[in-house]
């Protein structure tokens, strides 16, 4: 298969796992790190990024901390001065696509730590939902069943912008009714 691309040796491909990796604020999976640099170049497939990324957690430029949802990686002093060493040896190209798909993570990481969602139990068929977006709003609402609190933890989660946006709008209208709504 031909692949098109600047990044082919894996030598590149670490320095291009370190740079991106050093415009991340917090550890990352490494499924976020395939993310990151399978957008930047189609030169390289999984398996040689996967092999490179092994070899930088073998060598310290990457530290693994396991946490509960699993690995997670970031970049270490070694591994930030070696991509700092190296950066000019990739393109300009890959570079700024690396930040921008490494800034696209972070943004992502941001909005998910500041999205919460809590379910206690009230009484039999009576399950609490708490829905929190940090800092903007919360939600408590009553459900009769433990699916349909997970239903509404997942919908909002991957859609709580969406539903702020539908409550806010629903709050500020003006309460009168056109005749054309009424019917």
């Amino acid at each position: 298969m031909i692949r098109y691309g600047f990044i082919r040796t894996k030598e590149d491909i670490k320095f291009l796992i370190l740079y991106a990796m050093g415009f991340l604020t917090e550890p990352v999976s490494f499924d976020a790190v395939v993310d990151i640099c399978t957008w930047c170049d189609d030169g390289f497939g999984y398996f040689e990024l996967s092999e490179a990324f092994q070899e930088l957690v073998g060598t310290g430029h990457l530290r693994a901390y396991e946490e509960s949802e699993g690995a997670q990686y970031a970049i270490t002093l070694r591994g930030r001065e070696a991509a700092e060493v190296f950066e000019k040896r990739l393109p300009f190209t890959v570079r700024e696509a690396a930040q921008k798909s490494a800034l696209r993570v972070v943004r992502k990481q941001r909005r998910d730590a500041a999205i919460r969602t809590e379910v206690t139990e009230a009484a039999e068929n009576d399950f609490i939902v708490t829905l929190t977006m940090e800092e903007v709003f919360s939600l408590d609402m009553h459900v009769v069943s433990r699916a349909q609190a997970s239903l509404l933890e997942k919908n909002f989660r991957g859609n709580a912008e969406k539903m702020y946006q539908t409550i806010l709008n629903a709050l500020i209208q003006d309460g009168t009714e056109s005749e054309d709504d009424a019917k």
